[in-house]
């Protein structure tokens, strides 16, 4: 069969676009549900931290609460990150010249969802719920959410062109405990900053009790 100008399809091209276009909705499709879980992993966090956020020290929290809170903070974060290694490790394995085709489109694809997903965060105070939430268990939710949108990008491309990409030492697995520890750092001086900025994007989270 040949077309108008008198070439031939060429079914190679045709296969490899129709393998990106299914690569690019299965990561779309994984950051729903790796988002999904980590926000189910963030609430059992914060099922288990009610004492950390209620009582007479919930609006100045003690060094050994910050240290809690940065701790679950950090473990919400990692339940995020390594998934996400493992998405893009799988898709540079796939690639027959070591490199992902299209790289910033996958990203685009997967941080869209994500963005939707953030959008629809609205904290709400509802007094007559079974298990009350207090100002400091949803500030700390939207701080993770926030934090997630803000650092994912980022990290994706410093997992790719700093972890995977580079053939030279160190291995793969240090580069990655470097780049860990950045954002760790980058995470823990994050925390404080949108905890602050918080309730002016989200006016709902006055209307919560602090104690």
């Amino acid at each position: 069969m040949e077309t108008l100008n008198g070439t031939s399809p060429d079914p190679t091209r045709f296969l490899k676009n129709l393998q990106l276009l299914v690569s690019l909705l299965v990561t779309a499709f994984l950051q729903g549900i790796i988002t999904f879980f980590v926000g189910g992993m963030a609430y059992f966090l914060l099922l288990s931290s009610y004492s950390l956020f209620w009582g007479e020290q919930a609006k100045v929290y003690p060094l050994s609460k910050l240290i809690q809170i940065a701790v679950r903070f950090l473990l919400a974060g990692g339940a995020f990150a390594l998934p996400w290694l493992g998405v893009w490790w799988m898709l540079y394995g796939l690639a027959d010249n070591g490199r992902i085709r299209c790289f910033f489109l996958h990203l685009f694809f997967a941080y869209v969802p994500l963005v939707v997903i953030f959008l629809q965060l609205d904290p709400v105070y509802y007094p007559d719920t079974m298990i009350p939430s207090s100002a400091g268990e949803m500030t700390f939710f939207v701080c993770m959410a926030m934090a997630a949108v803000l650092l994912y990008p980022f990290y994706s491309i410093g997992v790719y062109y700093f972890v995977l990409r580079p053939a030279a030492p160190p291995r793969k697995i240090y580069r990655f405990i470097l780049l860990c520890c950045l954002f760790v750092l980058i995470s823990l001086a994050l925390l404080p900053l949108l905890w602050r900025m918080a309730p002016h994007f989200y006016p709902g989270l006055a209307d919560f009790p602090s104690r």
